[in-house]
């Protein structure tokens, strides 16, 4: 991995607090699975944690945003970052909310890909 790529990556603007209680983050391992979410994001999309971890990110969007994020999980894993990606996500209620993805990969000593690191906005 270059050093320039590194040190874009690493001058990232978006929250990766995942224990943050007002903005919506989550981790994603190398395939999609949610290894981590914060509060706020189970606290905006009614889940609780035990039904979250471990799932695929895509089980909890529409049939256009999953379409969508499986063509372009692979590009933003190599690439090491995506801005206002817009997606569908769906509420435990089944209310879709309109939402904006900006994350982050992160990679190892290596430059192997670890995880990503998103923040979740969307219009209250």
């Amino acid at each position: 991995m270059s050093v320039d790529k590194l040190k874009l990556i690493e001058t990232r603007m978006h929250c990766m607090d995942l224990g943050s209680k007002d903005k919506m983050v989550q981790s994603l391992d190398f395939s999609g699975t949610i290894i981590d979410i914060s509060p706020a994001w189970l606290a905006v999309t009614g889940y609780e944690r035990a039904e979250v971890i471990g799932k695929h990110f895509v089980e909890f969007l529409d049939m256009n945003s999953l379409l969508k994020v499986q063509n372009n999980f692979p590009i933003f894993k190599d690439y090491g970052f995506i801005d206002n990606c817009t997606l569908n996500m769906l509420r435990k209620d089944r209310v879709v909310l309109a939402v904006t993805l900006n994350g982050t990969s992160k990679y190892t000593n290596e430059g192997l890909f670890d995880v990503t690191f998103c923040e979740i906005t969307y219009g209250k």
